[in-house]
């Protein structure tokens, strides 16, 4: 009898399903830091098609690209570029359109009115009680928005730096007075979940373990002929080279296992071709908007299925996660006196000259799967759709001063997050009331970020063995 094998999760983490104080009532809190990290805006199908020529009139004109570009720099590692990926597309396919620019400005904007310092000093309302210093503003009249108060890295991927371009032409419109740095050093290798090649050797062996478990084989087994007939009704609007693109979790082909089987477009190539398509009205005749959301729906399931294994998330997105929980921890050391906002000026001037301040803004142009990669590491809600493009998750470190303390210095500092505006709670930590948590405390983000992991498996005789395992910001396969 064949053997059935079923994966077992077990997690060392200790901070896990553990309840915990919101901050004290009387206590006022202080937006110290907001990081952003982007989807791009709308682009063109990353998947050759062949009316090249209506694609490249969505694109940008250059000399607009020249216009989001004046003030910024792009800072490349010594040794040159990352290897090209399969999702950055070739010619017109998988570029930035008008569109997409325009949204990204956009965002721009709305991140300035949203953190842009008030004229109005008075304590805001977090829809918990709880009073926020500055009206719950990140920038204030002395300390305002500022190139060298930002920081801002991408993939380097164009869509990604034109992006992030253009969103800092929405955040400063008068021009930034000072140059502005866009880090592109090994972006590619570990803001998103599907880096060519991966970070550790055993990533795609373990992507493709978790693909074959019972729930996902038959899953693909009922979506099969969607997928068949999708791509059939695709056939006659691809471009050369369009079958040899590759990308996503549990998705790249293998070169050496080739069949002389009919096979399907993967299902990250069908969804981004039909959102493409759909978004601009160019369906084919033999597809329906109920198609377009399946397909959506459905890679949407697989992504969240596989990168919700702690196994697989840690090895996809520790590194990211983790840098960006740094960041957070070097910004709470930092100590400020908030209590003479008239010398404020003069006070900061002293530090910035003598020693390098912390980012306010860190800015972190990716993609979607970044988006999913993230929300799966650091335990968040899922939301309700995919994220589009353009979508924003913002993480703000909050700074907790007690009543009557001095302001010089937070007693605690906590994490929350939100996704295009809607807060997602941490599933991993519950409040006194046993509901996902909507702050955590930044050093139990830290300790669940390095959280240890377990995947064993289990044959039909019952005996179990180790699989893979996650430790000390290593994936080991045993």
């Amino acid at each position: 009898m064949k053997s059935r094998t079923l994966c077992i999760l077990s997690t060392l983490c200790l901070a896990a399903s553990s309840s915990f104080s919101k901050p004290h009532p009387g206590s006022r809190l202080r937006l110290r830091q907001v990081l952003v990290v982007h989807r791009h805006g709308d682009r063109t199908p990353i998947t050759p098609m062949k009316d090249e020529g209506y694609w490249r009139n969505e694109l940008p004109e250059p000399n607009v690209l020249d216009g989001i570009a004046r003030g910024t720099s792009l800072v490349r590692p010594p040794e040159g570029g990352p290897r090209k990926h399969g999702a950055v597309g070739r010619g017109p396919f998988g570029q930035l359109t008008l569109r997409g620019l325009l949204q990204m400005i956009s965002l721009g904007e709305l991140l300035r009115e949203e953190l842009g310092h008030s004229h109005h000093e008075e304590e805001a309302d977090d829809g918990d009680h709880q009073p926020f210093v500055n009206r719950g503003r990140l920038f204030t009249p002395t300390k305002p928005l500022h190139p060298s108060r930002v920081r801002v890295m991408s993939t380097d991927f164009p869509r990604t730096i034109q992006s992030v371009q253009a969103l800092l032409t929405g955040l400063f419109p008068d021009a930034a007075d000072a140059p502005i740095e866009i880090d592109l050093q090994h972006t590619n290798s570990y803001f998103i979940p599907d880096p060519q090649p991966r970070q550790y050797k055993k990533q795609l062996a373990l992507e493709s373990h978790l693909s074959q478990r019972p729930h996902l084989a038959k899953k693909e087994d009922e979506l099969r002929e969607l997928a068949h007939r999708v791509t059939d009704a695709l056939d006659g609007h691809l471009g050369k080279g369009a079958k040899g693109v590759s990308f996503g979790i549990g998705e790249e082909k293998d070169a050496s296992s080739q069949t002389k089987t009919r096979q399907p477009l993967a299902w990250a190539q069908l969804a981004e071709i039909l959102i493409c398509l759909h978004s601009r009205e160019m369906l084919p005749p033999a597809l329906s908007e109920e198609d377009v959301q399946a397909v959506s729906n459905h890679v949407a399931w697989r992504w969240f299925e596989n990168l919700r294994h702690p196994v697989l998330a840690k090895s996809a997105m520790w590194k990211f996660a983790s840098r960006l929980v740094e960041n957070m921890q070097r910004k709470a050391e930092e100590q400020h006196d908030y209590s003479d906002e008239s010398n404020m000026e003069m006070m900061v001037e002293a530090y910035e000259r003598d020693c390098a301040e912390e980012p306010w803004l860190c800015i972190y142009s990716a993609h979607d799967s970044t988006l999913i990669g993230l929300l799966c590491v650091l335990q968040l809600e899922q939301p309700a759709e995919w994220p589009e493009y353009g979508s924003a998750l913002k993480v703000e470190l909050i700074g907790e001063e007690e009543d009557g303390s001095h302001p010089t210095k937070a007693s605690r500092h906590w994490v929350r997050f939100s996704l295009n505006g809607q807060v997602l709670r941490s599933t991993w930590l519950t409040d006194n009331n046993d509901e996902p948590a909507t702050m955590v405390p930044l050093n139990d983000l830290a300790d669940m970020i390095d959280s240890e992991h377990e995947l064993f498996e289990e044959d039909g005789a019952n005996d179990s063995g180790l699989k893979y395992s996650w430790k000390d910001g290593l994936l080991e396969e045993h």
